[in-house]
């Protein structure tokens, strides 16, 4: 255990380790250090799901205040739903790791161990930018909720607005009904709503920046390999092709590395798959009621700086799992062209052989699959949008 911990803290892929030690899904921690951070995040984000439920069935009779309440909890929701199935997939995600550690510290050709460090440097780059971005995003929507409740004064108010919307409720984060009265212990309970919502969007950060980081490794895994395929004539690596034959060597190693691959991308869909479709059909409804928060807000500066903030680190993170599902398939569907483009007619006869069942085998690119129905890619991204699209139009017309 040592040494692969030791090895992700020395690599570029040490963004991950972190990540995931805060949050106690590092799965070289030992079992009690685990569980014990588990409870702790499950008793938080729980007692705030609770609170939620009960802010919800307070207003349960008034549609207005329905409306603006449910996306927060939808919002947890996603948050519980990952960190259930991150724990639930834990022995594959270190499966994962170990693939990763092992394919690095295999022999490889100079090239190809620069192509992967490239992707591995650009995975790490971009983790770095996307946690900064969804956690600034996410004090930015505590701080916006905290300045209504200081900058908001008897003169503000209107008869409308008071009806609308309790002076208790002004300043949360999200709706919540915590029994006692807000306005006397308004430090605990922002301080307790805004830790919750932070860590809602941590755990959602944590997931993504792993599947940010293991995408990045099989699109790495497939630039190496086509690279090999490209040169599979003239390469020659006495380390790497035991057989007098350098094409037939180079392309059995090719085979081998896309086997890994698919193997490997069969295992982040297994990780993925549930968790993403509950968030993705969550989203669907998410968008379309903050598109109706904002159309009905769009008057009241004090109302519509949370549902737009909340709005575009929505549309962000469901392009960010389309499109690295994208990348995937782009990847993938590359290989059958390197494969053809190789100088298959220098070939001796068992090499051809064998670079035909590659290019079969590669000739329907991999995807990633939520449920095994739904694919992800840019496709997906623009159905999500649309079918928001339809149920905000709907709300308008009710």
């Amino acid at each position: 255990m040592d040494d692969i911990d030791q090895f992700f803290q020395n690599s570029h892929y040490n963004i991950i380790r972190v990540l995931l030690g805060i949050t106690g899904l590092w799965p070289f921690y030992s079992r009690k250090r685990r569980y014990a951070m588990y409870l702790l995040l499950i008793l938080l984000l729980g007692s705030g799901f609770i609170f939620q439920i009960l802010g919800i069935i307070e207003v349960w009779d008034d549609s207005y205040e329905l409306i603006n309440a449910i996306p927060m909890l939808f919002y947890t929701l996603v948050a519980l739903s990952k960190i259930i199935s991150t724990m639930y997939t834990l022995p594959q995600i270190k499966i994962l790791l170990i693939k990763m550690q092992e394919y690095c510290l295999s022999p490889k050709s100079d090239e190809e161990t620069k192509i992967y460090n490239s992707h591995a440097e650009y995975g790490r780059k971009f983790g770095c930018a996307y946690t900064g971005f969804l956690l600034g995003h996410s004090v930015l929507y505590v701080l916006t909720s905290l300045s209504a409740k200081i900058f908001y004064t008897e003169f503000n108010k209107t008869d409308e607005l008071s009806d609308k919307v309790p002076n208790s409720q002004i300043g949360l984060p999200h709706r919540a009904n915590y029994i006692v009265d807000i306005n006397t212990y308004y430090v605990p309970i922002f301080i307790h709503a805004g830790m919750c919502d932070f860590i809602s969007t941590f755990i959602i950060t944590v997931f993504d920046v792993l599947y940010l980081t293991v995408i990045e490794y099989c699109c790495g895994l497939f630039a190496a390999l086509r690279y090999r395929l490209e040169i599979a004539l003239e390469f020659n690596n006495n380390k790497l092709t035991m057989s007098k034959d350098k094409s037939y060597s180079n392309v059995v190693y090719s085979i081998r590395r896309h086997t890994e691959s698919i193997q490997f991308v069969a295992i982040v869909e297994s990780i993925y798959s549930l968790s993403l479709s509950i968030q993705m059909g969550l989203v669907i409804l998410i968008l379309s009621l903050l598109l109706y928060q904002v159309l009905n807000d769009i008057g009241n500066i004090d109302r519509i700086l949370k549902p737009i903030a909340y709005l575009n680190g929505a549309l962000f993170n469901v392009f960010f799992e389309n499109w690295q599902g994208q990348k995937v398939i782009d990847s993938s569907e590359k290989v059958f062209d390197s494969a053809y483009n190789t100088e298959w007619y220098n070939m001796p006869i068992a090499a051809r052989k064998l670079l035909i069942m590659l290019m079969m085998k590669s000739k329907t690119p991999l995807m990633l699959r939520l449920s095994k129905m739904v694919v992800l890619s840019y496709i997906t991204f623009n159905t999500v949008l649309r079918t928001s699209s339809s149920y905000f139009m709907l709300l308008r017309s009710l």
